[in-house]
């Protein structure tokens, strides 16, 4: 029914284990996950209403439970609502499962699909197979933060970097000593606050991994608002 979001699940989180579950296990899986979403420092304050996200899964925990309760008697009409519910349950966990990935995938961020009630399959789990850094420079841009005095760093992503080392240099850099370290980032997408209003700052970025460091950047400048 939903071809379009299961299978981008299917390729991160073990999905097929809910089928197998009863639906008490399924009603302890709901709530244990929602109490990680709402806790999760990222998606607890950025998941939108419209997602099937924490609150969605609890009231699906109350209304499971109290349909399960209900069919204890056999009751026909009761055994149907039930399975009604749990069909309805499985699908928002899917689709809990596919905004989570695709936010990630937005955010460049792997670090968003830990700790949140789902499992990971094995491939998508960080391996340490040696992965060379790029030879050849990053791509970085800069542009103003939606607050005052702030920006965002977006560093093109390397497959072999550990981090993204970033330093800056405000006014026009003159040599190396210009040069300051802003820090070493394991996200591709960084947010900078604090910084002067209405001052002019270069940023340059290289990688590290495997005991390898890329080429600088070639510097970005902005003037911040």
């Amino acid at each position: 029914m939903f071809p379009s979001v299961i299978p981008v699940t299917n390729n991160v989180f073990v999905m097929n284990h809910f089928a197998d579950m009863n639906h008490h296990q399924l009603i302890g899986w709901l709530l244990d996950t929602a109490t990680k979403q709402e806790q999760h420092p990222y998606h607890g304050k950025n998941t939108p209403d419209w997602v099937a996200g924490f609150t969605r899964l609890r009231e699906h925990a109350a209304a499971l439970s109290q349909k399960e309760e209900a069919a204890k008697n056999k009751d026909i009409q009761a055994i149907k609502e039930r399975d009604l519910e749990r069909a309805a349950t499985l699908e928002s966990i899917h689709f809990n499962a596919s905004y989570i990935v695709m936010r990630a995938r937005h955010e460049n961020d792997e670090s968003l699909l830990h700790n949140v009630g789902h499992e990971l399959k094995e491939k998508t789990k960080r391996t340490h197979a040696p992965t060379s850094v790029t030879k050849l420079p990053l791509k970085v841009t800069a542009k103003r933060g939606d607050e005052p005095g702030t920006i965002v760093l977006t560093i093109e992503r390397d497959p072999g970097a550990g981090v993204y080392e970033v330093q800056f240099c405000k006014g026009t850099p003159v040599d190396e000593k210009s040069w300051q370290l802003l820090g070493n980032f394991k996200k591709v997408r960084i947010f900078i606050p604090d910084l002067e209003r209405s001052g002019w700052y270069y940023f340059r970025v290289r990688s590290h991994g495997d005991n390898e460091t890329s080429p600088w950047s070639m510097p970005v400048d902005i003037i911040v608002g």
